[in-house]
């Protein structure tokens, strides 16, 4: 029997940017995902700490993205969970023209194995 996955899951750190902090740049960040993969945004929101740091998360049909900064360490860290049907690693050309990051370093899961 082959193998079917229901899901692909990245886990993303993002090291070294200095653009970790800009609520509008991570909401154009999350919205320009969204429309990569195609997929309709049915929450978005994004909560600026301070004096630094965000907490986003983007509620998408079978799919999100999270994403928590550190500013003053130059770091963030991301989920892009998607459906099967989607490559989460498509957000990679994205993430780097957003955050600049000198580094980025990723997991990748199959989730929801059949």
């Amino acid at each position: 029997m082959e193998k079917e996955y229901l899901a692909k899951h990245l886990m993303i750190e993002i090291i070294n940017s200095s653009f970790l902090n800009d609520a509008e740049l991570m909401e154009d960040f999350l919205t320009n995902a969204a429309h990569l993969f195609g997929s309709e945004i049915l929450v978005l929101k994004v909560h600026q700490f301070h004096p630094h740091g965000l907490s986003a998360l983007m509620i998408m049909p079978e799919s999100h993205i999270a994403v928590h900064t550190w500013p003053e360490y130059q770091f963030a860290s991301m989920d892009i969970f998607l459906k099967a049907s989607s490559e989460p690693s498509q957000s990679l050309p994205l993430i780097k023209k957003y955050f600049h990051p000198e580094d980025v370093k990723i997991a990748e899961l199959e989730r929801g194995i059949n």
